[in-house]
């Protein structure tokens, strides 16, 4: 997809809508998820199905029929400024088949959410509509969730209301490059690794040529990383990107974090080729304080600044 359409930006005081594509929500926390955005100023509509749970398995928020009419009627509401999903998990992969992207070109609006929801701003992607990779509703240090970051808070907003297309890393956290030079470009695609590795090969992954792919992703051992880079390298995705940025890959809180950190860029050195820039330590992830960063945007990265700009819609 050569041209991509940018979604409208939450306005002050605009409509946010909560759906759960994925995984079910614990009790109350798509309450107090709504509470919070209300206590900014936004008028939140929470889908009919954003609280349900799948009668079998309980690991989704309620069945696909709900799910995705939650989701189409989000798309299809002329005030609905913002999409924001309520938590991962797993299930958006389910949905992909029945979303109605033609209604969402026509009238496309900020989609926000990461982890599992990488299905849809993959499919989004492929769909030629940007949306965001970012902070929740309710888990994943969401907007529900006392643990929540000044950061990325704010990054959340810079990202959604697009005011400031230049997206810093903290100070304390540079940029470490493995290979390249000060700068590379291209168009970002943030993701979660083993959604990307579960889509590879679909139509709903977009065309990679000359990204730069921002990878992630959590409670993975170092082996599944190398097999979902693998993977990637066998069915030619990884030759064509300009650059693999790499994110937090982390969730264990022992040893196996420190080995993520010190061999993921090993492996992405060893399974790219010397024309793709391989750079670590992004604000992006798991984490506590995480960018919020639009999917399929032309990129620009400062490896000595740690800035990333984006190109203005």
């Amino acid at each position: 997809m050569s041209s991509y359409l940018w979604p409208r930006p939450l306005r002050p005081g605009g409509v946010i809508g909560i759906c759960s594509p994925a995984g079910a929500a614990p009790a109350g926390e798509v309450e107090r998820g709504a509470a919070a955005l209300r206590r900014r100023g936004y008028t939140v509509i929470v889908a009919p199905n954003a609280t349900a749970t799948h009668p079998e398995c309980n690991y989704l928020a309620g069945t696909e029929v709900q799910r995705l009419a939650d989701l189409n009627e989000l798309i299809h509401n002329p005030e609905i400024d913002c999409i924001l999903t309520a938590r991962g998990g797993y299930g958006s992969g389910k949905l992909l088949d029945g979303i109605d992207y033609a209604a969402f070109r026509t009238d496309p609006k900020t989609l926000v959410g990461y982890s599992d929801i990488t299905a849809l701003n993959l499919a989004l992607a492929a769909h030629g509509v940007i949306s965001y990779s970012g902070i929740m509703a309710t888990s994943g240090d969401g907007f529900g969730e006392n643990t929540l970051d000044p950061f990325s808070e704010a990054s959340f907003f810079q990202a959604v209301r697009q005011e400031n297309f230049v997206f810093a890393q903290p100070d304390d956290a540079p940029l470490t490059v493995h290979r390249g030079g000060t700068s590379v470009a291209g168009r970002l695609v943030p993701v979660c690794l083993s959604l990307l590795e579960s889509l590879a090969s679909t139509k709903y992954v977009p065309d990679l040529t000359g990204a730069l792919l921002l990878i992630e992703d959590v409670t993975e051992e170092l082996y599944a990383v190398d097999r979902a880079l693998t993977q990637l390298r066998l069915s030619g995705v990884l030759g064509k990107l300009n650059g693999l940025l790499i994110g937090s890959f982390n969730g264990w809180k022992d040893e196996r974090d420190e080995i993520l950190a010190q061999h993921v860029p090993r492996l992405a050195l060893e399974l790219t080729p010397e024309s793709v820039a391989v750079v670590s330590g992004f604000v992006y992830g798991h984490i506590p304080r995480r960018f919020t960063l639009p999917m399929g945007a032309q990129a620009t990265v400062d490896c000595d600044t740690g800035q990333l700009f984006i190109a203005r819609p």
